[in-house]
């Protein structure tokens, strides 16, 4: 029974999303299915474009914009955040990955989640040393300059 309990304490500390899902007043469910659906008729097209954008296949894209959003259901801990993929890392990704893949498609979706995965393990390790108070340090002004430079990066890929 105490490792029961142990296992049912790990779970809900690691899978927060667990203890909402249990406790989730069945009220809310129309409103959070009509949410939900608002979300996926502009998330899925903006997620097929953007996989475009970064030169993979529009079925990317349809993953991306879906699998992102329930392992954050599960492990995130807000109720009110969208995640899927944006058009900096999309213009990031193509930029650095294209030059490596020369032209071999296979190669270019194999770097692709390779670059997923360490990321991912990336943001893991940095969430387990709780490294995100490094994020006050990038002012407004370095942000605006960052996302004027993608933007304009962009304008260059899509046009050239």
């Amino acid at each position: 029974m105490l490792a029961f309990h142990f296992v049912s304490r790990w779970l809900t500390q690691t899978i927060p999303g667990i203890t909402l899902l249990r406790h989730y007043p069945k009220a809310w469910w129309q409103y959070d299915w009509r949410a939900g659906i608002s979300v996926a008729a502009v998330a899925i097209p903006v997620g097929v474009a953007y996989a475009q954008l970064a030169g993979m296949s529009p079925v990317a894209g349809l993953y991306a914009s879906i699998l992102p959003l329930l392992a954050y259901a599960l492990f995130g801990s807000s109720r009110q955040l969208i995640v899927g993929p944006d058009a900096a890392t999309c213009a990031m990704i193509f930029s650095t990955l294209a030059p490596i893949a020369a032209g071999d498609a296979t190669l270019y979706v194999s770097l692709s989640v390779s670059l997923a995965l360490l990321t991912g393990l990336f943001c893991l390790i940095a969430s387990r040393f709780r490294l995100g108070f490094l994020a006050d340090f990038l002012s407004p002004p370095i942000l605006a300059g960052f996302l004027n430079g993608v933007a304009i990066s962009i304008v260059c890929c899509s046009v050239g």
